[in-house]
């Protein structure tokens, strides 16, 4: 069928500050695909009107209306689907015509128009995501608020990979009520907790056009956590002419989604939206489409497309300044996150876990999960896991890590970067039989599929080598190296061949373990080109076993010759002796 508006004008020169170009009236015809160069994110929203057989629903068979959706959804090869006014019979039809997509289906009602399609007059909404059932965890919750007497609204959600990607879709249809702004604070609200930082696609039939006051708090968004762009809101052609005069590069307006009551043959009100988080994703794009399935015309079908915000992690940096951080584990089983702040100094401490990592082995070197941000890694007890960075160094849900023939309880494990060069974070394990390398797979599911590589024997037992580090890449080959400190107190430097066994090291300076109980590192925290060391001093006082002193953290910047290190500088008094690694 032809598009309202064409996806080929996307291609045009200057699109970006121009916006879609003007296309030809809607007229039903046959579906069409993305044209080359379309952004690889792809939904589609549709109010597919399953019930109210009066005013819109298809007289189609449940197989013809199917199989014609499923066409627009493989022409579109939409990684997400949200569907309104939909009958269970309907989804359980598509779920069969769709099978590589992971389903989500909530309802809050029965209809009686719903008997056209099966038995199950459960009449509500659905979300199908691309993606394994397997790895989409599916959501839903009422939004209305108690007491209203009316039909009860509802958000349906996902987690699921989209792209490589884990990311929180949505889609809701809301209703009209200026009272309680149709919702939306409520929905905001629910989608904030379930995302948790997640990247978000929000989109459905809010039934409020962009410049109502309904509309004001999904616009607005919620500080610091979603910040929503419309995936049509730089289209021009529909810009007020507020927004022209302003000059405005995006303007709450957009093509009309909604047929006219009226006279029943033109569409003048938008109200169907596809929302994307603005830190997330980029390139956002947006075209309506006649699909001539319900006998009446009523709703379009809206297909958006939008890319991920590509990030290049900077290894050691947890907080998306560029600079790197330290972790630290407290004696208590807390997590800190001291921020760097680029001078080889840290800023004061942020709690990003409250308890359960007492005598566990956390560290953070590499994206695991492929959304540009550096995650950490923590082995508690025969166990492994990844928690994904999800904005600030704040910690999101857990993923498990692969599992070791012989578990995780006996091994000290450490992300240490991309030790092999082949552009994924690894991990090194160290038993008592040796250090070994664990090559990564990043993803929403991150792994360690390859077996484990063999980068040293006994030597590194930890009653020799107690403490491994993780400097970086402190020769510029592309691959991350190691340094060791042995129980003589030698801070030694072992350089990376790749997937291959340890060269003899370099000795770079002592440190007795008796004087400086914890060492770290987290690469060059001064931004001079070499890689720092991180130690803290034992406690002083009259009673070193329970004196009054604490210890502190001291600084040493690498030479330039990347030999050895310069006079150490204290940058935190007090405290440390209650912390139990440094990383």
């Amino acid at each position: 069928m032809s598009r309202r508006k064409t996806l080929g004008a996307w291609m045009v020169t200057g699109l970006a500050a121009a916006g879609l170009l003007a296309a030809a009236s809607v007229t039903p015809a046959v579906s069409a695909g993305a044209p080359e160069g379309t952004p690889p994110v792809r939904t589609i929203s549709y109010n597919v009107c399953g019930a109210y057989a009066a005013q819109c629903r298809s007289e189609m068979p449940l197989a013809t209306w199917a199989d014609g959706l499923q066409v627009h959804v493989a022409d579109w090869d939409a990684d997400v689907v949200m569907l309104q006014e939909m009958c269970k019979g309907q989804y359980d039809r598509l779920r069969q015509v769709l099978p590589g997509y992971a389903g989500v289906w909530t309802s809050t009602r029965t209809a009686d128009g719903c008997a056209k399609w099966g038995d199950d007059k459960s009449f509500g909404q659905a979300l199908l995501v691309k993606a394994p059932q397997s790895e989409v965890t599916g959501m839903s919750a009422e939004i209305t608020p108690p007491g209203f007497s009316g039909e009860k609204r509802s958000v349906v959600c996902a987690k699921a990979p989209v792209e490589g990607r884990a990311v929180l879709a949505c889609g809701t249809h809301l209703r009209r009520d200026d009272t309680a702004q149709n919702d939306t604070p409520a929905l905001l609200e629910r989608i904030e907790t379930w995302a948790n930082g997640l990247p978000v696609i929000l989109a459905g039939d809010f039934n409020a056009r962009p410049d109502y006051a309904h509309m004001d708090p999904v616009y607005a968004g919620r500080p610091g956590t979603l910040s929503f762009a419309e995936a049509d809101g730089t289209d021009q052609q529909y810009f007020t002419a507020a927004c022209r005069t302003a000059g405005a590069a995006e303007c709450r307006s957009g093509a009309p989604t909604l047929v006219d009551n009226e006279t029943g043959t033109k569409y003048v009100s938008k109200v169907d939206f596809t929302f994307f988080t603005r830190q997330d994703f980029r390139d956002l794009r947006s075209e309506t489409v006649e699909t001539g399935f319900t006998k009446v015309k009523d709703h379009l079908l809206v297909r958006s497309a939008a890319a991920f915000q590509e990030r290049t992690p900077v290894a050691g940096d947890l907080t998306g300044d560029g600079v790197r951080d330290l972790l630290a584990v407290q004696d208590d089983g807390s997590l800190r996150l001291y921020p760097g702040l680029g001078n080889g100094r840290f800023a004061a401490h942020q709690v990003i876990g409250t308890s359960g990592f007492a005598g566990a082995d956390v560290s953070h070197r590499g994206d695991w999960t492929g959304d540009g941000r550096e995650d950490v890694i923590a082995r508690i007890g025969d166990e492994l896991w990844v928690y994904p960075n999800i904005g600030l160094g704040r910690l999101g849900d857990r993923i498990p890590m692969g599992e070791r023939h012989t578990g995780w309880a006996h091994a000290h494990v450490l992300a240490v970067g991309d030790v092999d060069g082949d552009g994924q974070a690894d991990l090194v394990g160290r038993s008592a039989n040796g250090l070994y390398l664990h090559r990564g797979t990043v993803g929403t599911n991150p792994t360690l599929p390859r077996d484990a590589v063999v980068l040293g024997g006994p030597e590194w037992k930890a009653a020799d080598l107690p403490d491994i580090l993780a400097p970086g890449d402190v020769n510029g080959d592309g691959r991350a190296d190691l340094w060791a400190r042995a129980a003589d107190g030698q801070v030694r430097q072992y350089v990376s061949h790749g997937a291959q066994a340890l060269a003899a090291p370099t000795v770079l300076a002592s440190a007795p373990p008796a004087a400086h109980p914890l060492a770290g590192a987290v690469g060059d925290a001064d931004r001079d080109g070499h890689a720092d060391l991180l130690l803290t001093t034992a406690p002083q006082g009259t009673d070193t076993g329970t004196g009054t002193g604490t210890g502190n953290l001291t600084f040493l910047p690498g030479s330039a010759t990347g030999t050895g290190f310069g006079p150490s500088v204290t940058i935190g008094e007090g405290g440390w002796r209650w912390i139990q690694s440094i990383r």
